[in-house]
């Protein structure tokens, strides 16, 4: 097999055939005795010395004598792998990523087929590891086989090699340092013919096997690699199929398009490169510098193959759908239009309608004949274009069409404007949203809904009610709560709010309820979202009805579940709402809650009573007395809907038991407990834990020892048995039976308390009866990172918490841990004016203001801070 190492030639006149010198190989700084062939001779030179000379060749079969010849004065060259580069030069041969290059060897006068260890594209990236100037050397006509190869079978580090040779980038064949092969070893066609299976062709030469040419004084210099050689480059690696679409980037796609300009082989641009290239354009979402000159250089040629190709009108029409190229095409016309490019926009847009690939029926409503501004040229097209792409079924393109329609309409429109023109703008996108809002898919819902944002914001859009439960429907079918939030809150900003939008119905508003107040801890949107259902009802299936109300207040907003408790405890569906044993113990829960705050208020009240605090007094007593009674109201009608007690299920007697302990009834509390006792059941754990609760709301210490015992008696107390004395103990102030009840805990093996136990921990280790600062600073970290760590969804990470967590921070003075739990837990989930928020938000300013003083904080950062609280 062929070495491949830098060939020495003997002078012989022109008319005479070149002698090569064949399989000679260095010992010891000397040439061993070569073969002489007439044909395709080469050989490979000894190891060169410091002073570049080279020994002496004996060629006593030719009787010629000894003879020095001296070197080229090129710099030294490396001497490749002629496995790897046989494997490189055969690139013709190979068949496919799994089959190797055929090779023919003679063994023992047979010939024997083996396969080469490497691809001929593996092999090109391990010779140009070795020689960077690789691709210089190569015949051109390899060098474009491997870049159509690297491009049709994906392989981006190869692509990415060839395309910085041809460009001369990162120290490519640009640079003249890097070492090369010396182009003289090469010859691709002496492979094939000696490798021919037919001995026969072994002897054949060809015209232009020889890549040396002589010079004028009796030299051989090397083909040069031109710009014509480097544009033919180029124009093979630009053929990208699509399935391989992201190896060229587009400024990529740009320098390869412009050397081919360059060489003046644009005209001959290959369709497929054209089309690539138009596709580079519109892959990347965003506009910049390149996409204007890409789209110069190759609309020419992709406008006259688009021109050839016609969408069929025979019985195929009924199941034809165009390739991805036409829906390139679309979305180029778009980028013409934002390049303003109006000219080549027509002319494309033309021939996509010449040939049918826009229906027919998207030009419905375009033929009233009227005066057409510039405005109304790109508004017509993108109308035809949406429509084209919504019965095609190209959603992304057509809501990426609405969007650029509306964004230049904000931008370009003017007072002057008629009123209709807007009116018929308006109409005709209205019109279009309803069906893409309609048909959209799951990976299309965030698009329509920052499309509907779009929309809610421009001056005089108003969007219909239809289309905005059609996507409140769409959002829930696909469980895009995000998607949902986004577009209620921009529905309920001030720039929305010219219109009073609706919220979802039914089970979507139930849904979305859930989305804002469970997932994600938006108190700011929840209550936004119930006062809509309170102020303006929507129908609420009667099955979620119950449901939506333990939400609301489970969130705390009193007056909002009132009123709703209230609305669905009257009529024939009553009894889901009523009867539920979740909802009573929610609504009993928060108003005992009220109560207890409002009895406080009234012996502060009555504490230091006068002539001016009379009448609050009586205000605060005629409230007292209102919660007690609503209250009492939502208990008494759950035990008449359940009575008789003994035919109550066990869930609902627990839960009853519950709210009398909740309100302070323990005589009416032991009801349930009496009947469960008649039955001959057993209470369980649960039941234990509601006893508990009682107990711990009037003596935490004797609620703890109830835990001992059941400890000793070998009963195993679980996580809500301990949390629920340790929240009670934690109200009543009392951290060293918190202490002793945390290591009981561990003691029984329980490694994590419940979430809510978790909250009442970290309210206590960051509350007022932290002793000293460095104690709190160092409880705000161990809470900052449980913040961290845990999902958005946990109740640790509330607007409550937050707000609790700020104020600690600025009472220790850590600005950047103020600004962090006020980002993560307030900002998003709490009204921006909110009197809370306001407050807030001006003390971390105020101690970002006085760190920036002090030179603790940078003034960069604390001005981004200012920046983001609103006061910057």
């Amino acid at each position: 097999m062929l070495l491949c190492r830098p060939i020495l030639r003997l002078h012989v006149p022109n008319s005479s055939p070149v002698l090569r010198i064949l399989q000679s190989h260095s010992h010891h700084g000397r040439l061993a005795p070569v073969k002489i062939s007439p044909y395709n001779a080469r050989h490979v030179p000894c190891n060169r010395s410091n002073n570049h000379t080279i020994p002496t060749i004996s060629c006593p079969d030719l009787g010629m004598a000894q003879a020095i010849i001296p070197l080229s004065t090129k710099p030294p060259h490396l001497e490749p792998d002629p496995d790897l580069l046989a494997t490189v030069l055969l690139v013709s041969r190979y068949s496919g990523p799994k089959k190797g290059i055929k090779e023919f060897k003679i063994v023992s006068d047979k010939t024997v087929v083996e396969e080469s260890e490497h691809n001929p594209f593996e092999a090109y990236m391990l010779l140009r590891a070795q020689i960077p100037r690789l691709a210089v050397s190569l015949p051109i006509h390899v060098l474009c086989c491997i870049a159509q190869g690297a491009v049709r079978h994906g392989y981006q580090d190869l692509v990415d090699s060839i395309a910085a040779d041809v460009l001369g980038e990162d120290g490519g064949v640009a640079s003249p340092s890097n070492a090369a092969i010396d182009p003289t070893s090469i010859d691709a066609d002496y492979f094939i013919a000696s490798t021919d299976a037919n001995p026969a062709n072994s002897q054949k030469t060809d015209a232009h096997q020889d890549i040396n040419y002589p010079t004028d004084n009796g030299r051989y210099s090397t083909s040069p690699f031109t710009l014509q050689d480097r544009a033919r480059v180029a124009a093979a690696l630009l053929c990208v199929p699509p399935c391989h679409s992201h190896l060229l980037a587009k400024h990529r796609v740009h320098a390869l398009l412009t050397l081919i300009n360059s060489a003046g082989e644009i005209d001959s641009l290959p369709v497929i490169a054209a089309c690539h290239a138009m596709k580079a354009v519109f892959d990347d979402p965003h506009s910049d510098p390149y996409d204007r000159h890409v789209i110069n250089l190759a609309l020419p040629r992709f406008l006259g193959w688009l021109g050839s190709w016609h969408a069929p009108t025979d019985a195929r029409a009924a199941t034809y759908k165009p390739s991805k190229i036409i829906l390139a095409a679309y979305g180029i016309v778009n980028r013409l239009l934002v390049l303003r490019e109006k000219q080549n926009a027509l002319a494309l847009f033309r021939v996509l309608t010449e040939n049918r690939h826009i229906p027919a029926g998207a030009f419905q409503g375009e033929n009233q004949a009227r005066p057409t501004t510039q405005h109304d040229f790109g508004t017509i097209i993108r109308r035809v274009l949406v429509r084209a792409c919504l019965h095609w079924t190209w959603h992304d393109l057509a809501m990426k069409l609405m969007t650029a329609m509306t964004e230049t309409w904000n931008a370009e429109t003017q007072p002057e404007q008629s009123l209709n023109d807007r009116e018929r703008f308006i109409s005709s996108m209205l019109d279009l949203l309803h069906p893409i809002v309609k048909s959209c898919t799951a990976s299309h819902v965030q698009s329509c809904a920052f499309l509907m944002c779009l929309l809610a914001r421009s001056t005089g859009v108003v969007i219909p009610e239809s289309t905005i439960s059609q996507f409140y429907y769409r959002a829930r079918l696909f469980r895009d709560g995000a998607s949902a939030e986004m577009f209620y809150a921009c529905t309920q900003s001030s720039k929305a709010m010219r219109m009073a939008y609706p919220p979802p119905s039914g089970i979507t508003f139930v849904w979305l309820m859930n989305h804002l107040i469970e997932k994600k801890h938006n108190v700011h949107l929840g209550r936004l979202l119930a006062k809509q259902l309170v102020k303006h009802p929507v129908p609420i299936p009667s099955n979620e009805r119950s449901k939506l109300v333990a939400m609301v207040a489970k969130c705390g907003f009193a007056e909002y579940a009132r009123a709703l408790w209230e609305r669905y405890a009257v009529g024939d569906c009553s009894e889901a709402v009523v009867g539920d044993a979740a909802t009573m113990v929610r609504m009993v829960s928060l108003f005992a809650s009220l109560i207890s705050r409002t009895r406080s208020k009234l012996e502060e009240l009555e504490r230091g009573a006068d002539a001016d605090r009379e009448q609050t007094i009586q205000e605060v007593e005629a409230r007292l007395t209102d919660l007690s009674q609503f209250s009492e109201g939502v208990v008494l009608a759950f035990h008449k809907l359940k009575h008789p007690l003994d035919k109550a299920t066990h869930y609902d007697l627990n839960a009853l038991a519950r709210a009398y302990f909740l309100l302070g009834m323990m005589s009416q509390g032991l009801l349930p407990y009496r009947a469960l006792l008649r039955r001959k059941e057993i209470p369980d754990l649960y039941d234990i834990n509601v006893a508990l609760s009682a107990v711990s709301r009037y003596s935490p210490r004797m609620a703890a020892e109830v835990v001992g015992r059941m400890i000793g008696t070998g009963l195993h107390p679980d996580a809500v048995t301990f949390g629920t004395v340790m929240h009670q103990a934690l109200v009543h102030g009392d951290l060293e039976l918190t202490s002793t009840l945390v290591k009981q805990a561990e003691g029984c093996g329980l490694k994590e308390l419940s979430e809510k136990t978790m909250v009442a921990l970290i309210r206590a280790s960051v509350g007022d009866n932290v002793v000293t600062t460095e104690t709190l600073e160092s409880n705000l970290r161990h809470v900052w990172k449980i913040v961290q760590a845990t999902p958005r969804t946990s109740v640790v990470r509330t607007p409550d918490m937050g707000k609790c967590c700020v104020r600690a921070c600025v009472q220790v003075g850590d600005a950047d841990m103020a600004f962090g739990f006020w980002d993560k837990l307030v900002r998003w989930k709490v009204e921006w004016w909110d009197c809370e928020q306001v407050q807030l938000r001006h003390a971390i300013g105020q101690l970002v203001r006085r760190r920036i003083r002090d030179g603790t904080l940078g003034a960069e950062r604390g001005e981004e801070m200012l920046h983001a609280l609103g006061l910057g």
